[in-house]
């Protein structure tokens, strides 16, 4: 017996990913939903995160297979941000694991998360500093001498870094819809979670097949990021803007973990921020503020931010669609993101 449904939330990160899966999916009733069943989620991911390895495809393939028979009729749900892509490579790699789910589950209705692409990307820095070095935010966004440039590698100085001007999140709706079918993808902004949660429980209910969400949980462990003056404090390299780095600074890490003394002064420096300092005081403040590099984003994403409000405000009102899919359907340039050489830089 295969499954009555089938549902995969795919991101992106920062968008609440831990909030819904702990709040929403993980409180979903057993005897109807069977929620990131292992191996699959396992195997899944390791495909998504490795988009070029046959591999690991051919055993999420298997392992998809194997669940389809087991699943009992009920309704499976895939919940894994890395099926967007990479989020430090501007989710390059997106259409490739789009490629790969599709195939796996045709059938399938999507989730999919957005937030304001500034905020996204200072999330992401402050999410980068978790298990990374503690470089500046310059770095982390390649903004030298006062302007956004490409990259020079998947690292810095051994450290990740993003290109802020390169980010596809339309584009990544509109290429599921055209793919899945726009009545079966459901687009959301994080915003809308704080500002309209009842309409988006009605919606992620309705993507579930059932009439209301499961009550949550009194209390959500959340996935906060460290504050600014934690990162101020606790990470030296980040209180002076870096000078541009030459080509010879990209490098690749080693094969294998880090040093385990490192890794274990990174773990404890994490505990200690999130369990102790951020706990005690928790002074906060806009890291983008720093050269106008928020005004410059918010500047360069405006139209494209306005078309996925327009989506996202529209699925909210009446539902998934063809008329959902006509607030995204205009080319590329319409956007002011056009389709450029320093885009394809992006996935470099």
């Amino acid at each position: 017996m295969s499954f009555s449904r089938i549902v995969i939330h795919i991101g992106l990160h920062k968008t609440a990913t831990r909030f819904l899966q702990r709040a929403v999916f993980r409180q979903l009733d057993d005897e109807q939903f069977l929620v990131n069943p292992e191996p699959l989620f396992h195997d899944l991911r390791q495909a998504v995160r490795h988009p070029r390895d046959p591999d690991w495809a051919a055993a999420a393939k298997r392992a998809a297979e194997k669940v389809r028979q087991e699943a009992g009729g009920r309704t499976l749900v895939l919940s894994d941000p890395s099926i967007s892509g990479d989020m430090y490579s501007s989710h390059v790699d997106y259409q490739a694991n789009l490629d790969l789910v599709s195939h796996l589950f045709p059938d399938a209705r999507i989730l999919y998360f957005v937030r304001r692409q500034s905020d996204w990307l200072q999330s992401a820095y402050r999410q980068s500093l978790v298990k990374g070095k503690g470089i500046p935010i310059e770095r982390f966004l390649n903004f030298y001498d006062g302007d956004f440039r490409a990259r020079v590698g998947r690292r810095v100085y051994g450290a990740r870094t993003i290109e802020a001007m390169t980010l596809r999140f339309l584009e990544i709706y509109r290429a599921y819809a055209e793919c899945f079918g726009a009545e079966s993808v459901y687009l959301f902004r994080q915003e809308d979670l704080r500002r309209s949660p009842d309409a988006v429980y009605a919606r992620l209910a309705e993507a579930l097949g059932i009439d209301v969400l499961p009550p949550a949980p009194a209390r959500v462990s959340g996935n906060r990021a460290f504050s600014a003056l934690a990162i101020h404090l606790f990470f030296r390299g980040v209180r002076s803007a870096p000078a541009a780095p030459p080509a010879s600074a990209a490098d690749t890490p080693a094969d294998g973990s880090l040093p385990r003394l490192l890794s274990l002064g990174r773990q404890l420096r994490t505990n200690l921020i999130r369990h102790g300092f951020d706990r005690i005081v928790y002074r906060d403040w806009d890291l983008l503020e720093s050269h106008g590099m928020r005004d410059r984003i918010e500047s360069h994403y405006e139209r494209e931010w306005a078309r996925l409000t327009a989506v996202a405000d529209e699925l909210l009102q009446n539902g998934p669609g063809d008329h959902v899919l006509a607030h995204a359907a205009e080319r590329e340039s319409a956007t002011g993101n056009e389709v450029s050489s320093d885009r394809r830089m992006g996935g470099r």
